[in-house]
């Protein structure tokens, strides 16, 4: 049975708001020892293959996605760019690297949090690349046990440039969108500016039908019941995002970098969910009709400082706020199993946050073979949270109403260190600290109350070997440790009560004794970067976790009925291991007339396990292999660039809980485009995504509580994606 959308909804955007309010440390990338601080910003203003060769001398491993690689298929956000990134996934348009999953992986946005805002609220074209760390790092926090994607936006203008871009497709329903940027330098200004407005972008995605079929036992009575729920939905949605970046440098040196994103969503639909009895067992409720609107609007804004002190002491210095609104409205009719109405339930939701943030770190250079880094971070967040629900039943004028809300304050303190020291030439040791202290203080309307706090002190060494003088091969090996600290949602949130809840459908309340998690991890890598552009990569990860968070469904008993409820609780220790094998390489390369054609491929490989979950399905992820090819052409004789993007992984059962375990039937995944430049202002590209779509995306989900076991399966339907991007530079 599926929970009420604004519910669901609700709940995601809770957690959404918790994972945004995690601390982060400003990043820069740090140049060579020998250079001055002023020289270093001019090194990361510097694009395409040269950060490529710049990420092969630092002792931090880091791949880089180029602004042209993320625009290749011509998607309109950075979330559905990076589903074709090796080592990268997307689930529930969330993005986290592979073996594990979203929620382990920081994502950041110029070294920072994206707080009060979500990546998909920051335009294409204003991101330069993307640096992908899968180990921790001292600058940024260390709650990142799988890694961080670190979104870089475009530095200053050079020059003056309009660009307008129009885009349509087709999914399950027509969408498009429309991209405005503007840059432009006058002097020690420059600014850029970029406009998005698109329509049904996100709709477009999601099916609008969707069937489940249950199997529930009661082991202790020998009873047997199947139904089935059948959803239809009918969705709308609209977002304006306005995303300017103002740079100023002063006469004493000091550069002033001012970034701002504002972001408005308006989000609507029309569902209807029946819940259909086949055997042995009566619904309370066996239809829902509801209309759900949803208004949200955000805004960040950060101030940074960055400039040199007489004693070549480079200082980084940033402050900002972000603020974030969001209105839900929900009116449902629950019918009785008859066909009349039996009580029509009002739903609405207000989410409010307000968050304050200060960064800064002093890069010390010693002398040419070393470097000194220090620094700090801080941040407070208020979130206000309001849910109330309201059922008038037709039987009585009485009117139920559960009114349900949260205050919470969430604060982050973090000091590092780091040393970095070069020998033996051009290898190199980092040597981090970080201290990190996370808290939580939440009220809730009953007078509960919940003050949680963690500290964890992470050491991250990092130590690169060049195996060669040309620096063509090199060997990397790290050792950090990292947390995953509880998000307010999961400590305590207004209870949500659903329809006809159960085992497969329960409600939700928090836990506040839920603890942090905790990881040791050990990163190892060979890579060859060849003169011949043939690169290759081999790449080990060892990590161990403890008290790890998993959900557990539990009965309730009261005078009136037996209700079930889900929360988190920590579930024991995990252990995961992988390996990534990844190649990129010219045609050319092995044929002197072959095409201009350039091949990528890379295989993942993953082992894990959860100790306290039941075997053989106690593994962190429903895959164990993934593989992700990759081919682009360009031909001479007419402007036509074309390419072909394809992601095979396997299925297989998972424990995603101390009471359940699911099977996700993965289908495999198929993109091409083509690439059309009529002169050098403008260009047409054609893009075609789920090329093999069309069939059911099935899951299944065994689920056991107490006497009571449950089967489901679930299909939703999945099609291809067109789109069609004209863009044209004036």
């Amino acid at each position: 049975m599926q929970t009420p959308k604004s519910s669901v909804i609700t709940l995601l955007l809770c957690n959404v708001i918790a994972v945004s309010a995690q601390a982060q440390q400003s990043s820069e990338i740090k140049a060579q020892a020998q250079l001055a601080p002023q020289t270093q910003t001019q090194r990361v203003e510097v694009q395409g293959k040269s950060q490529e060769q710049f990420a092969q001398t630092e002792t931090a491993a880091r791949s880089i996605v180029s602004n042209a690689e993320l625009t290749r298929f011509g998607d309109n956000n950075i979330v559905d760019a990076m589903k074709r990134v090796p080592g990268v996934q997307v689930t529930n348009n969330k993005l986290h690297l592979l073996g594990m999953a979203a929620g382990y992986t920081q994502i950041l946005i110029d070294g920072e949090a994206p707080r009060g805002i979500t990546v998909e609220d920051i335009p294409l074209n204003m991101i330069e690349r993307v640096e992908i760390y899968r180990g921790a790092n001292a600058q940024f926090s260390t709650q990142a046990m799988a890694g961080t994607i670190n979104i870089i936006l475009k530095k200053a203008a050079s020059n003056k440039q309009h660009s307008i871009k129009a885009s349509i497709g087709h999914m399950f329903q027509n969408n498009g969108s429309v991209d405005w940027f503007h840059s432009d330098k006058n002097g020690s200004l420059s600014h850029t500016v970029s406009v998005s407005l698109s329509k049904d972008r996100m709709s477009a995605g999601q099916a609008e039908d969707s069937t489940t079929a249950f199997i529930n036992e009661n082991i202790l009575l020998g009873e047997k019941s199947q139904f089935q729920t059948v959803s239809q939905s009918k969705r709308s949605d609209e977002s304006l995002r306005i995303s300017p970046r103002i740079q100023y440098k002063t006469d004493s040196n000091i550069n002033l970098t001012s970034t701002s994103i504002v972001a408005h969503n308006r989000f609507n639909a029309d569902s209807t969910t029946e819940f259909n009895n086949i055997s042995g067992r009566n619904f309370e409720i066996g239809k829902t009709t509801s209309h759900d609107t949803n208004r949200g609007t955000n805004f960040g804004s950060t101030l940074k400082a960055v400039t040199s002190l007489d004693n070549q002491i480079g200082l980084d210095v940033s402050a900002g706020f972000q603020a974030q609104s969001f209105i839900a409205r929900s009116r449902s009719q629950n019918y009785s199993q008859d066909g009349t109405l039996k009580f029509n339930r009002d739903l609405n939701t207000d989410v409010h946050v307000v968050v304050g943030i200060t960064n800064g770190k002093l890069n010390i250079p010693t002398n040419a073979e070393h470097d000194l880094i220090i620094g700090w971070s801080g941040w407070r967040a208020d979130v206000d949270v309001d849910n109330t629900q309201r059922d008038q039943f037709v039987s009585r004028p009485i009117i139920g109403s559960r009114p349900q809300s949260a205050n919470s304050v969430m604060d982050n303190a973090a000091f590092f260190a780091q040393d970095d020291w070069k020998f033996k030439k051009n290898s190199s040791v980092s040597l981090g600290l970080r201290w990190e202290s996370q808290g939580i203080r939440t009220e809730n309307n009953d007078g509960e109350k919940v003050n949680n706090r963690a500290s964890v002190l992470s050491p991250v060494i990092q130590t690169m070997w060049q195996l060669d003088p040309q620096n063509t091969e090199r060997i990397r090996l790290g050792v950090s440790r990292a947390f995953k600290a509880p998000e307010g949602t999961q400590l305590l949130m207004p209870k949500i009560r659903v329809v006809n809840s159960s085992v497969e459908n329960p409600n939700i309340v928090g836990n506040p004794n839920l603890r942090p998690e905790l990881s040791w991890s050990l990163d190892a890598a060979f890579e060859h970067n060849g003169k011949d552009g043939l690169n290759y990569a081999i790449r080990a990860k060892a990590q161990s976790i403890e008290d790890i968070h998993r959900e557990v469904v539990f009965e309730v008993m009261t005078d009136a009925e037996k209700t079930y409820w889900k929360k988190f609780v920590n579930a024991g220790t995990a252990q995961s291991r992988s390996i990534e094998l990844s190649t990129q390489f010219p045609l050319k390369r092995w044929m002197d007339k072959a095409p201009d054609m350039d091949f990528s491929a890379s295989y993942s490989h993953f082992w894990s396990n959860v100790k306290d979950l039941a075997t053989p399905y106690n593994s962190l992820t429903p895959y164990q292999y993934v593989v992700t090819l990759g081919a682009n052409y360009r031909a001479k004789d007419i402007p036509l660039t074309a390419g072909v993007s394809a992601k095979i992984q396997d299925s297989h059962w998972q424990q995603i809980s101390l009471t359940e375990r699911q099977y996700l039937k993965t289908p495999k995944n198929v993109d091409i485009y083509a690439l059309w430049k009529f002169d050098k202002q403008s260009q047409l590209r054609f893009a075609l995504n789920n090329l093999l779509g069309g069939k059911a995306y099935d899951s299944f989900t065994y689920a056991s509580v107490g006497d009571i076991r449950s089967q489901s399966t679930r299909a939703v339907p999945t099609a291809r994606n067109f789109s069609m991007t004209y863009e044209y530079k004036f």
